[in-house]
């Protein structure tokens, strides 16, 4: 397990169980959550890290340090899904951020990151992230390039909003063929078959029967 490199001091995890079996229970699913959240860690599987850190947290509110494992994680897994660095310090909207609000940002996931806030084997690598986002953004200079070095992807991003997959074009392109009396047949000019299936199921002798009606469409 990665419990073995975590920062994590002795003294964070409770030792004396309390008289009430429900308390103790709790607390001893919660340390196991925390060691599955660091070994998902170490596999890279980010997700399953924070929903084991969550799970520490339901588990056992009082238990200290939860959310910024979960800060941690989260900023590996923007960076793994190549998130920009507004995203990774958490700020939703780049168009109205301003020099205090990052900063404001950056400032509280540097505390929560430190190594007396945060106990994680995650949260060294979160902290270079987050700082690698600070140096650019807090730079005049830095986060205008870096702005216009985003606007490419986002028109894209629009554009390819625009257009409508193959799968739903075809699907549109079904529908308008369905044109005439007899649903079930060719069309006029050959390009489109549709049948239905009646499957009738009887597993039992007395058994009332299940019936599945199947309609299959096809566009040349």
């Amino acid at each position: 397990m990665a419990t073995g490199r975590s920062r994590i001091p002795s003294n964070s995890i409770p030792q004396a169980l309390c008289p009430d079996p429900i308390i103790n229970l709790a607390q001893m699913a919660a340390i196991k959550a925390r060691e599955a959240a660091e070994a998902y860690f170490t596999l890279r599987h980010f997700d399953h890290a924070i929903m084991q850190a969550r799970a520490a947290k339901e588990l056992y509110p009082e238990f200290p340090g939860m959310c910024n494992y979960m800060a941690a994680y989260k900023i590996h897994s923007d960076v793994s899904h190549k998130k920009n660095w507004y995203h990774v310090l958490g700020i939703p909207n780049p168009t109205v951020a301003d020099s205090e609000a990052i900063k404001k940002q950056y400032k509280r996931l540097a505390l929560a990151l430190h190594p007396d806030k945060n106990g994680s084997i995650a949260a060294d690598g979160a902290f270079k992230y987050v700082k690698a986002a600070w140096d650019v953004l807090s730079d005049r200079a830095k986060r205008e390039a870096y702005d216009k070095s985003l606007s490419p992807r986002s028109q894209g991003a629009r554009g390819s909003n625009n257009r409508k997959p193959a799968q739903q074009q075809r699907s549109n392109a079904c529908s308008r063929k369905r044109a005439g009396p007899d649903a079930n047949s060719t069309g006029g000019d050959g390009s489109f078959y549709k049948k239905t299936i009646k499957i009738v199921r009887k597993s039992n002798p007395g058994q009332r029967a299940t019936v599945v009606m199947l309609s299959v469409c096809r566009v040349a």
